[in-house]
């Protein structure tokens, strides 16, 4: 079938089927099924760690096998026929792959310890390896028969002798961990011996079995919003008389399968059966089961379909949703989006967290909306979690009280058109306690290659490289209103001190960093790297040795940025010395350091040499305040990590770290649980609606007090609402009328000689804004300008005790007239 995103099948792997002890004698004329298990990192890079199954040969050889089944370990677990120049974990080598989303591609290092590349990925289950002289060939099929041409390598594409060694290979992408893959229908090879290759640390193995029963997962057909028709095929019997056929299914991404009725078969043949009790909207996998006479069990291919999206529609229109109460929205820099995302995108529910339930819902493949019905934390088990396909909304915004965390792993974006929003990501060192290559990794990152994604409002910290970056040769990536704070200064990076907030690799083009705060880290903030693209817009930087970093061929607007707390001498843009070709526009930045802005190796020029279509700069006397208030997870409901790196950048503390131990460690959140109804119209505006709600304190009354010093957060009665004075002027307002009653407070006579003062008034909507003069023989004065809750409409001294920090602008002022304004609550 032709699928579109209403409907799709995918092969993703197949259920076990019993194995015995045995040998490999080549072709059979009953079904006879390889199963083996692997350990290992990978097949990549210029190391490999895999389980082989192997025969030395020479010559020509054409090797074709069918894998209907990988266990789903990682999304970069593989299997295939290989051909290897030697044993060695880095030897030259081709390797035609299929991995657990049933796509077949080819792979191969050229030489002996060079980098791998891989070609392709089309879903097939059939594998062939060939070698006709110098030329090596890679096929996939998806009968057997008719064979497609993958690539073909000649001698100045790979190094292989005469005397190669060639067989199947499976690799659990997982150290310690063992994935077992099923090969039958092997020809053209007869492997003797099986060993790892690399280091593994569990040992893999090998066994046979002829004379089993064979059943197939085919097409889904007649798919509704609630009902799909399932079939399959028996195509063995393995020996048997008879054999009762069913199936399994099960939304994803739950455990636990629902069978249908089985049909009894004599012979083998195709089988069916109508299920009417699905949900719409939603994604299912299905696999054929097979149970003899004689006691076997045999379980077909994983299919993955989705079903149809309700037809009454209807809801307000995706312009429909509150604004964020950012400056920046998701949409604002380079990247559109999630252009497909619509009301017929098929939805996600993840309603425990757990590494499996997240991990299986960014690996489908196919569009995808991701929801949370529970809060937690989710332990990522100390390896990636890889985003593998394109077109993700993962909305941690939907999850209740207190959210989502991930620990003890990296978001990994490999992937196209994706959005990751309102979600905590917390590598940390993981135990280890050795420098190792293995964990030298970054808390969240795009991979390289990868276009139109999108981070916004993700909370990055503890990692052990750079906190959160943006791939080589990436386009059109936005990350916004970002927490990036904490890297572990001298933890188990190989290199020794590595605590880095970003860096934007290679060749990045059109990249926007709108409204984030780089707080702790030491360098990079962000190191734009050659021939890259930039817009550093809006961002505060505090506590840091390195600031914007410039490498040659590298275009650059940067506006409205503020650079607090710096540890060095150098500029706060630099290049290193002797570069001229690192250019950069600098617009209205801020410092509070004795250091210049930017420094002689940088061409500044005056005018932008890239900028987001649209995009509104940051005056950067707003920029602090602003991204402490919008930058994070959920900045209306920010856990303590969350409001501890915040409030350090507020009070000025500086404090590099080297273990998450060293402020808590990592945290366990609250598993709270609701219920989601996914609207069948208005899904944007549903999803914009809940950001509002963890981006923006949710009142029904506030009030806005004018006071001197800074804000109280636990109000008494003795009407104090700063911790110099009593307030000066407030203002009751709501969400939905704006400032609706006006009056003025009781300062003291030392402020009424030193201040003269207005009002609160909103001169533009959702801006508080008080005008003053400080008096020219007034010393510097700290004002506020704070948002409380209030409990009613009108104020009484008997309430404030009822009262709320939620936010507040505070700055300090020396003669002369100024403004100081505070972002009101909204309904938008």
């Amino acid at each position: 079938m032709n699928p579109d995103r209403r409907t799709i099948l995918r092969t993703i792997g197949a259920g076990s089927i019993g194995t015995a002890a045995g040998l490999f004698g080549g072709s059979a004329a009953a079904a006879t099924v390889i199963t083996m298990k692997g350990g290992g990192e990978d097949i990549w890079s210029t190391q490999d760690a895999f389980h082989y199954y192997y025969a030395e040969v020479s010559g020509d050889f054409d090797v074709a096998v069918q894998n209907p089944f990988i266990e789903d370990i990682e999304s970069f677990t593989k299997c295939g026929p290989m051909v290897r120049a030697s044993l060695d974990a880095d030897a030259a080598n081709a390797m035609v792959r299929r991995r657990p989303n049933g796509e077949a591609s080819m792979q191969y290092r050229p030489e002996a310890g060079a980098e791998t590349s891989s070609v392709g990925g089309t879903p097939a289950d059939w594998m062939r390896l060939r070698r006709a002289g110098d030329t090596v060939e890679t096929y996939h099929s998806t009968d057997g028969s008719d064979w497609t041409l993958i690539e073909r390598l000649g001698p100045d594409d790979i190094a292989l002798g005469d005397q190669v060694y060639l067989g199947l290979s499976v690799t659990s992408h997982v150290v310690g961990e063992l994935c077992t893959a099923t090969f039958q229908n092997l020809s053209g090879v007869e492997p003797d011996t099986n060993r790892d290759i690399g280091e593994v640390e569990v040992a893999g193995s090998v066994s046979t079995q002829a004379g089993v029963p064979l059943v197939s997962t085919n097409e889904v057909t007649d798919v509704g919003e609630t009902s799909a028709t399932l079939a399959g095929e028996l195509t063995d019997l393995g020996g048997a008389d008879a054999a009762d056929c069913r199936f399994e299914y099960r939304e994803v991404p739950t455990e636990s399968w629902t069978e249908t009725e089985a049909t009894a078969r004599s012979s083998a043949g195709e089988f069916s059966a109508t299920v009417d009790d699905l949900t719409g909207r939603r994604y299912y996998e299905v696999r054929a089961v097979a149970e003899t006479s004689d006691g076997d069990t045999a379980t077909g291919a994983t299919a993955v379909f989705s079903t149809a999206a309700p037809t009454d529609g209807g809801g307000p229109p995706d312009d429909a949703g509150p604004e964020t109460s950012s400056q920046f929205g998701p949409g604002d820099g380079f990247a559109d989006a999630a252009p497909w995302l619509d009301d017929t995108t098929p939805v996600i529910k993840i309603r425990e967290p757990t590494r499996r339930q997240l991990g299986k819902a960014v690996s489908v493949d196919g569009e995808r909306l991701v929801v949370f019905e529970t809060s937690g934390t989710i332990d990522l088990e100390v390896r990636d979690l890889a985003v593998p396909y394109d077109k993700l909304y993962l909305a941690g915004q939907t999850a209740p009280s207190p959210g989502i965390t991930l620990i003890k792993g990296r978001l990994n974006v490999a992937a196209d058109d994706c959005v990751i929003q309102h979600v905590r990501v917390r590598l940390g060192d993981a135990g280890y306690d050795e420098p190792t290559e293995s964990w030298a990794l970054d808390a969240v990152n795009t991979a390289d290659e990868t276009r139109n994604n999108v981070i916004d409002h993700v909370s990055a910290s503890w990692s052990v490289d750079e906190v959160l970056s943006v791939g080589y040769d990436t386009s059109d990536t936005t990350v916004s209103n970002c927490l990036i704070v904490e890297a572990l200064h001298d933890s188990v990076h190989p290199k020794g001190s590595h605590g880095y907030g970003s860096l934007i690799g290679n060749n990045a083009e059109n990249v926007a960093l709108l409204g984030n705060v780089w707080s702790q880290n030491t360098d990079r903030h962000p190191r734009l790297k050659e021939g890259t693209e930039s817009a550093v817009v809006g961002n505060v930087v505090f506590n840091y040795e390195d600031g914007t970093w410039l490498d040659p061929d590298t275009d650059a607007s940067i506006e409205g940025n503020a650079y607090l707390g710096p540890r060095t001498d150098e500029a706060n843009v630099f290049a290193e010395d002797g570069v001229t070709t690192a250019v950069a526009h600098l617009a209205d930045n801020y410092t509070d350091g004795d250091v210049p802005m930017v420094d002689d190796d940088v061409s500044v020029v005056d005018e932008r040499p890239l900028w987001p279509e649209g995009l509104e700069p940051l005056a950067s006397e707003r920029t602090v305040e602003h991204d402490l208030q919008n930058a994070g997870a959920r900045p209306a409901d920010r856990t303590y990590h969350d409001r501890r790196v915040v409030e350090d950048v507020r009070e000025g503390v500086e404090n590099y770290i080297d273990s998450q131990e060293e402020v808590g460690g990592y945290p366990s959140l609250d598993e709270n649980t609701r219920s989601l109804t996914v609207p069948a119209g208005g899904t944007r505006a549903w999803l914009e609606s809940h950001a509002a709600r963890v981006e923006r304190p949710q009142v029904e009354y506030y009030q806005v007090d004018f006071v001197a010093g800074e804000p109280i957060e636990e109000l008494g009665e003795d009407g104090l609402y700063a911790d110099e004075d009593r307030l000066m002027r407030f203002a009751r307002g709501t969400p939905g009328e704006g400032l609706v009653d006006k009056d003025t407070a009781w300062p003291s006579a030392e402020l009424r000689d030193c201040l003269d003062y207005g009002h609160i008034y909103a001169p533009e909507s959702g801006t508080g804004t008080v005008d003053f003069t400080v008096a020219d023989d007034c010393e510097e004065v700290t004002l506020s300008l704070a948002v409380h809750s209030a409990p009613t409409a009108e104020f009484s001294m008997d309430t404030v005790d009822q009262q709320e920090l939620l936010y507040a602008t505070t700055e300090t002022y020396g003669p002369g007239d100024h403004s100081i304004a505070v972002e009101l609550p909204t309904d938008d």
